[in-house]
Parts: C-alpha cells; structure tokens; sequence
C-alpha cells in the first residue's frame, strides 16, 4: 500500500489520540500504585519498633558502675602455727667456781720500789657446788711471777657461798714498770679453775714498781700518836722492815702526841708499846689488822697515826 500523506497523518492523529486516552488513566492508577506499595505490614512494623525500643535503651542506658567484688572472708585457723620455742637456757653451774669479791692488800696499782717484798691477799667466793678443801691451791697461771713461790694451799675448808681470804708473798721485780701476775686455784684432781662466766678466768695482781734513788738512802715518816686517854704515857716506837723483819726503835717521852723519825728505804709496819700499862698501839687496816707503808729516800711519808691500841699484839695485814 503506498503511503500518502493523508495516510500518515491519519496515523499519527491515532497515536494521538491513544495517548490521551492513556494519561487520565495514569493520573488516577498512580496514587492507588503508591498507596500499595506504601501500606506497611503490621507486624513488621511492630518488629521494627519493638528493634528501635532495644536500640534505643541500649545506647541511651546509663552505665552501671559494676559493683566492687564481694569480699572473701577468709577461714580462720586458730590451729597454733608450729614454731621452734626458745626455751632459756639453764644459769650454767659448776663444781669448782670461783667468784671475786675484792683485794684485801696490795690494791692494782699500787706502788712499790724494786726486789721489794710484799704479800698479795684476794677475797674469794666459793661460787660453785663442791667444797674447797686443804688440797685445793692457789696456784701462779701467768705473767709476771714476782719470786719463787708458784703454789699455796687453801688455809682452810671452804664451803659452797663462802668466802676465804687467800694469800702469797711476792717480790716485786729488780726493773722499773708496770707488772702483771695471774693467778687461779687447782683442786685436787689438779684442774684449774677460776672466775668469769665460765669459770676460767684468773684473777691478778698489779703492781708499779720504781727505783729507788742511791744517792737518798733515807726518807722522813710522821704521824700522830693516838693514845685513849687523857695524856700519853711515855712509849717505845717501832718499825718493822716488811721485808726483812729488822726493827728499829725510837723512845717516845710522856704526853707526846706526833711523831717524826728517819728511816732508811724501804717497806714497814708501824707500832708502839705502852709498857706501863702493857697496850699495843699499831698503824691498821680497818679489819685491825697492821698495814705497811713505803719509805722512799729523800722524801716524806706522812699520816702514819698509832690509833688501834690493843692488849694483845697486832697481825700483819701485808
């Protein structure tokens, strides 16, 4: 068929006109398309707000500060933990024990002159549990020997917590110094024993020796005479050489009360000898016993007072 212009534009009129036809449709159709497609499904819209509510609490909750740990009490065990107790030991104890109490003589220290001889005497104690006996001594340890002596018997039984004054005679060394001599007490089995903790410590005597000058062979000794009455009845003056037992002798006249002599070097006891009315007044220690004194040449040894008068003769303390 041969197409004329007529034809084609009857043919587009058509077309025309079904488009026209076709745009009410659409308008109307439209609104209803989009109402269905719109139409939310009721459950899963509730699913969906059910979702927010979660959400929303998740991220909005306030945070929990998470509470402290619940404390755990321990179990307590009153069983007593097991330890080493330290028991005290027991104050140890021995047979033979020595404790010192004091010199009674020749305190340390003391001065004397060279080759002089003097006698040592120590208060002891019987610390221990066993009677010292006359077989026990007193024997030199070490040191400074000062003589020939090295062992002196005990002069009596002495008892547990007694005391004994125990002596020795010395002889001070020919040299100038300073001289230690250690001495302990031997029992019968021949075992030393001595003072201290362990019963092992000897106890000493300590002297300072000096030289007499040669050339001053004398020295002045004075004193009071302390007769127990009214007046002094006349009186004869001695002094005994300690070392030697020499006496030298002076007359003393009635209701004299000091007294000053020259006597040559050397160590002496002192007394007088009342003899009208038979009384010896002596130069003591306290315990009244006689007490020496040093003589050194050329100079003066004052304050030996005649104070202990007695009807019986005075002992020699050193």
């Amino acid at each position: 068929m041969k197409l004329t212009t007529n034809n084609i534009m009857i043919i587009f009129g058509i077309l025309a006109l079904c488009v026209l036809a076709m745009f009410p449709i659409s308008v109307f159709a439209m609104p209803m398309l989009q109402s269905s497609r719109s139409q939310p499904d009721p459950q899963a819209t509730v699913q969906a707000r059910v979702t927010q509510t979660v959400i929303a609490l998740t991220f909005n909750a306030p945070t929990q500060t998470p509470p402290p740990p619940t404390p755990t009490t321990a179990q307590q065990n009153n069983t007593p933990v097991s330890t080493l107790t330290s028991v005290p030991p027991t104050a140890a104890s021995y047979c033979d024990w020595v404790a010192f109490v004091k010199d009674v003589t020749i305190p340390d220290g003391a001065n004397l002159v060279t080759n002089e001889t003097f006698t040592k005497i120590w208060r002891l104690k019987n610390r221990g549990t066993c009677t010292w006996t006359q077989d026990y001594t007193l024997v030199f340890s070490n040191g400074a020997q000062m003589g020939s002596t090295t062992a002196v018997r005990l002069p009596q039984n002495v008892a547990p917590g007694e005391t004994v004054d125990v002596s020795v005679t010395l002889t001070a060394p020919d040299k100038a110094g300073r001289y230690t001599g250690y001495w302990m007490l031997r029992n019968s089995s021949g075992t030393l024993f001595g003072a201290g903790d362990a019963a092992n410590k000897p106890f000493y005597v300590e002297i300072n020796v000096t030289k007499l000058p040669e050339n001053l062979p004398h020295g002045t000794v004075s004193g009071n005479l302390c007769y127990p009455s009214e007046f002094n009845p006349p009186m004869t003056l001695y002094f005994e050489n300690a070392s030697t037992g020499e006496r030298i002798q002076f007359a003393i006249p009635e209701n004299e009360n000091i007294y000053e002599v020259l006597l040559p070097a050397g160590r002496y006891y002192a007394y007088a000898w009342a003899s009208n009315y038979n009384l010896e007044g002596a130069y003591t220690h306290s315990n009244g016993l006689m007490k020496s004194f040093l003589v050194e040449g050329g100079l003066e040894t004052p304050f030996i007072n005649l104070c202990d008068w007695s009807p019986y003769p005075h002992a020699r303390g050193e």
